[in-house]
């Protein structure tokens, strides 16, 4: 979650971020969240914090959609590049 926080804090100039962690997953803060929540789910063998783990991952795919499509907006030819370079999760 730290590495995906700075690479974050530090886009290109035209504000898109494609350095450090995002060369291999266009959304680690996601993937962070899910495998931390995950792992807290593994620790306590809770089912209600893992239906919690899996209605957020199911919520958060739908809100990742919505930020792609703005993404391509923004940035057009050079987002649907990275799309095609980069795989949404891991």
């Amino acid at each position: 979650m730290l590495w995906a926080g700075l690479c974050f804090a530090h886009p290109d100039r035209e504000g898109l971020n494609t350095k450090g962690i995002y060369r291999f997953s266009r959304n680690p803060m996601y993937v962070a969240y899910f495998l931390y929540f995950l792992g807290l789910d593994l620790a306590t063998r809770s089912i209600l914090l893992l239906c919690l783990v899996l209605a957020f991952q199911i919520s958060a795919h739908w809100v990742i959609r919505a930020e792609e499509q703005e993404c391509l907006e923004k940035f057009g030819a050079a987002y649907r590049q990275y799309m095609k370079r980069v795989r949404r999760y891991f």
